[in-house]
């Protein structure tokens, strides 16, 4: 009996008795600190009496609260604890239930007829179990993380509650109680913040600790927030010499998990910092996290390095980021589809060496706070988007991602590559203005413009020269499919296609064959894409430019027959002693068409969320009339500015 609690001799299976290994494995989950080796032994038997944390525990939860610490103390022997795995089945929907489990440390998932929720410290599931014997309940419970399980058998359930009668009423609700209605939960893949998140070196680099540090810093500003790293070297520092690599069938795996249980209740967000190699504390840390972040020197081998193996070793699916690290001064990213292959990325992260701006984005986006910006099309309107952007420049409100549909597509792809407000003006001018009119007209038998000119356009655009996975911020442009009718998302290949289908305006530029289907301008669909953005950005707020004028203001149409010659519109503007036909043109009432076609839809996406939906000032030029462009700059900005003022909590960094 001495040799009781004796750790080593029991993790060695030395002496052991059925009740020994899991009393010691209980009893660690609770200790405080290490007994010190220098102290002298006791040569009295040490009691199996549990610690008083067990009891306060116990006490704690739903399902015992009620009974008083003679009862607790008798609980206690009743209860086998055990240890599951991120990922390991507890209870398979198919068989039947034989036990009920209170969660000590950990975190389970439950899916039955109700839905999907998941259970912390101090829930239990399969309490029916206990209640009505030998029928299946349908309930599939796995382990989301590491997780401490007590568990109580039909057996040992019958023993207490006869020997406490009067415990049995209130036990009984109290079960049923905790048997209650399910709580939804994000589903596997979605960008939903994580508490716990593992940084994990790709390829044959390892984590920088300024890139740790940084992002310890930029979690811990949020409001009531606080982050904190945990590696290998705190916890053997804070635990015990080697403690980072116990193995979870060691029994003192439990009291490793009771400590990293109290570190991520006293912080919002726990960086668990991997090992260099597969080791059994990078293991730990994948088990451990909601979210996995793969970081990698862009320069390197994309090949998949060693500590990348500890996923392979680890059950569950867990959403992927990927920080890419460049040199300070890189002027574009390359090379990131190689270390997106078969790493099965979510969202993808640029961050330049030692510029707070970068992994103050990472760390938005990892919170669930990052910021998107979307731009509806529109033809020339779309010059106001510079002026807007602009008036977000100035006010210090940090974009974290970009995407739009036709002319906000492109106007947003200035923005992902990184041009500053002075530069995307004068790209876009070079571009659409000083090259002359974008419609080079052609025997209109698949559109009015042969397309070749703005192929050109954008194919010669430095900005649009790559892919969108170089961009420096998240990117993506919405097309229409004509083959299949549905509006086609681009987030990656080439920028320049993925914005020469975007601004396909049907009956003005030919469709864009992407090999199985034919896409058009976006706006068919989509003007303004905030429900793609919400996928993006997950809970995140949204800016939504609109480039549909409100209000009154217009001038009214001028009349004309319900037959229209275009030789007469044509003779009216040869013949300068003709009146001039005042008729709409075909560019116009295309254009016109799509955007009235979505305004509904429009008005249904932004009804489903917060947005903060800015409509600036866009004149009354021909939309296809890009000349007139730039000076939709200057007003839009003005707008712009007054507005963000007027709104700044809803946007306010």
């Amino acid at each position: 009996m001495t040799d009781f609690f004796d750790r080593q001799r029991i993790a060695a299976g030395v002496g052991s008795t059925r009740r020994r290994r899991p009393l010691l494995l209980l009893t660690e989950s609770w200790s405080g600190t290490e007994p010190d080796s220098s102290e002298p032994r006791s040569s009295e038997p040490r009691s199996s009496e549990p610690r008083s944390e067990v009891l306060d525990f116990l006490a704690g939860t739903e399902v015992f609260g009620g009974l008083d610490r003679v009862a607790l103390r008798e609980l206690f022997v009743v209860l086998d604890p055990v240890h599951v795995a991120a990922g390991e089945v507890v209870l398979d929907a198919a068989g039947v239930p034989d036990a009920l489990h209170l969660v000590a440390y950990g975190r389970l998932a439950v899916r039955s007829g109700n839905g999907t929720r998941e259970i912390g410290p101090g829930q239990v599931v399969g309490a029916a179990a206990l209640l009505q014997a030998d029928t299946p309940t349908g309930t599939h419970v796995h382990a989301v993380r590491d997780s401490l399980v007590l568990r109580m058998g039909v057996a040992g359930f019958e023993r207490f509650a006869a020997a406490h009668p009067a415990s049995l009423l209130g036990l009984c609700r109290a079960l049923l109680r905790a048997e209650g209605g399910a709580v939804d939960v994000p589903a596997a893949g979605s960008p939903a913040p994580g508490t716990t998140i593992v940084l994990l070196p790709a390829g044959s680099g390892r984590v920088p600790d300024e890139l740790v540090a940084a992002l310890v810093t930029a979690l811990g500003r949020g409001r009531g927030s606080e982050a904190i790293e945990v590696s290998s070297a705190s916890v053997d520092a804070a635990v015990g010499p080697g403690a980072s690599g116990t193995e979870p069938a060691d029994p003192r795996n439990g009291r490793l998990l009771a400590w990293l249980q109290r570190v991520e209740a006293a912080h919002r967000f726990v960086l668990y910092r991997a090992d260099d190699g597969d080791t059994e504390w990078t293991r730990r840390c994948v088990r451990q996290a909601d979210r996995v972040v793969l970081v990698a020197h862009a320069g390197d081998d994309p090949a998949t390095g060693p500590a990348e193996r500890a996923l392979a070793q680890v059950a569950g699916e867990r959403r992927r980021d990927l920080v890419l690290l460049h040199p300070a001064g890189t002027s574009a990213p390359s090379g990131t589809a190689a270390w997106l292959a078969d790493r099965g990325i979510t969202r993808h992260h640029h961050v330049r060496h030692g510029d707070p701006r970068d992994t103050a984005r990472v760390a938005r986006f990892l919170s669930g706070a990052a910021r998107g910006l979307v731009l509806a099309g529109g033809g020339v309107r779309g010059f106001a988007h510079l002026g807007v952007m602009q008036a977000l420049d100035e006010a210090g409100i940090p974009v974290d991602a970009v995407g739009g549909a036709s002319i906000g597509s492109l106007m947003a792809g200035f923005y992902a590559d990184g041009l500053d407000h002075e530069q995307r003006v004068r790209q876009a001018c070079a571009a659409m203005v000083e090259q002359g009119s974008m419609v080079g007209f052609t025997p209109p038998f698949v559109a009015m413009s042969s397309g070749r000119k703005v192929t050109r356009l954008l194919r010669e655009e430095p900005s649009f020269a790559g892919l969108i996975e170089d961009l420096w911020l998240p990117y993506f442009a919405v097309s229409a499919s004509l083959s299949q009718a549905r509006e086609v998302v681009h987030d990656s290949g080439p920028t320049w296609r993925a914005i020469r289908a975007s601004i396909a305006i049907p009956g003005v530029y030919p469709p864009v064959h992407d090999g199985t289907q034919l896409l058009v301008d976006g706006g068919v669909m989509n003007n303004l894409p905030v429900d793609v953005m919400a996928g993006v950005v997950g809970d995140g707020p949204i800016v939504a430019v609109n480039l549909q004028p409100t209000g009154g203001g217009r001038r009214p149409p001028a009349e004309f027959d319900l037959s229209v010659s275009g030789w007469r519109v044509l003779a009216s503007r040869l013949n300068p002693f003709t009146p001039r036909m005042r008729v709409p043109r075909i560019g116009d009432v295309v254009v016109r068409s799509m955007s009235l076609s979505t305004a509904r839809l429009q008005r249904d996406r932004l009804g489903s969320r917060s947005v903060e939906l800015l409509t600036p000032p866009v004149g009354r030029s021909g939309l296809l009339d890009f000349a007139a462009g730039p000076g939709l700059v200057g007003p839009a900005y003005e707008y712009a500015v007054e507005a963000l003022a007027q709104n700044h909590a809803a946007v306010s960094p």
